[in-house]
């Protein structure tokens, strides 16, 4: 399924929670009413196929130690500098491997995004 990664440069996102169908979804907000945010890489993630999907690198520790915490059903989802799609955080674990955080995402191609029934 996966064959090529490939890194753009650190930064902040925010983080909202969304459903694993991509029918709703929530910014994420801390105990003081704040937009909770976390820090890493944006990057793609390509297919064998040609679409791609982004992702949001961070670090297990990193992730961990922000301890989301989500509506029931929903999983933790970062969001991409102002766009309105669905990507997924990749969470890069001590040993090297990466392991993606299962939700909802939006898959491109060349040619653009590939046609989706849900948007943010």
């Amino acid at each position: 399924m996966l064959c090529i990664y490939s890194s753009l440069s650190y930064s902040m996102t925010y983080v909202y929670c969304g459903l694993s169908d991509g029918s709703d979804w929530d910014w994420l907000l801390d105990q003081n009413g704040n937009y909770e945010t976390i820090e890493g890489t944006w990057g793609r993630v390509h297919q064998r196929n040609g679409q791609y999907f982004n992702v949001f690198r961070v670090t297990e520790s990193h992730f961990d130690s922000k301890a989301f915490s989500c509506p029931a059903g929903y999983t933790p989802q970062p969001a991409d500098r102002g766009t309105s799609r669905w990507e997924v955080f990749e969470i890069q674990k001590p040993n090297g491997t990466q392991v993606l955080v299962d939700s909802y995402k939006t898959y491109y191609n060349t040619g653009g995004v590939i046609p989706s029934a849900y948007r943010l």
